[in-house]
């Protein structure tokens, strides 16, 4: 899933984008007004972070013509302006969601997940009741979770995606590069450490003991289910 990061602050753009991809998005970025209306243009994006003060065109702008372009993608517009009447003009403008700076990273993820579901939803209305079975768990993907005994276990994109992969090619070994080409590309780590640092955030997820797993075993050079 796509999402375009419009914002004019470099150490914030960075900071969201850091949290985009950890939580499994496609992000393109911009600076400004025109260069993310050019992107929104080529990019088709499914979800827009949009920042309103940006220096060559108002973000209240930029909206508007991306409503006015697609009706459904979701506008989640981030900014340091507070007022009621601020609030007004950028839900007039379109916008899906106003979040109101400094965002507190967790509150913005969890939004990011249902938002991400909607769209999920909306592309393809039958996607939601679409399940699959993963040992004594059952992953609903547009949904983003999991459910065992009753009980929701939330997955993000990236997750949902490697659990699919695994879940396809049950009994086989999947090799440490395929399923590297679905995790978070960290600056700070490499490949392998990456996707090692990936699975342990999903076995807590998804283990009855994280140290012992049971559905996701690791192989000679990749990992397998079943």
């Amino acid at each position: 899933m796509k999402v375009l990061a419009v914002e004019n602050n470099l150490e914030l753009l960075k900071l969201l984008s850091h949290l985009l991809e950890k939580e499994g998005f496609e992000t393109q970025t911009a600076t400004g007004g025109e260069e993310a209306l050019r992107k929104f243009a080529e990019k088709k994006p499914d979800i827009a972070c949009l920042d309103i003060l940006l220096e060559d065109i108002s973000g209240y702008e930029v909206c508007r013509q991306m409503r006015a372009a697609d009706a459904d993608m979701p506008i989640l517009l981030i900014t340091s302006k507070s007022r009621p009447a601020d609030i007004e003009e950028g839900m007039k403008a379109g916008a899906t969601e106003y979040i109101i700076k400094p965002f507190d990273l967790m509150s913005i993820t969890v939004l990011l997940h249902k938002t991400a579901r909607t769209r999920l939803e909306r592309i393809d209305p039958d996607a939601a009741a679409k399940f699959f079975d993963f040992g004594d768990m059952r992953v609903y993907p547009a949904q983003l979770r999991g459910e065992r005994d009753g009980s929701e276990i939330p997955l993000n994109l990236r997750e949902v995606n490697i659990l699919s992969l695994l879940h396809g090619q049950k009994g086989n070994l999947v090799a440490n590069d395929k399923i590297s080409a679905l995790c978070w590309k960290s600056e700070n780590m490499p490949p392998e450490k990456a996707l090692e640092w990936q699975i342990q955030q999903l076995r807590k997820k998804i283990e009855a003991d994280p140290a012992n797993p049971g559905l996701i075993r690791t192989g000679d050079g990749g990992y397998l289910f079943g």
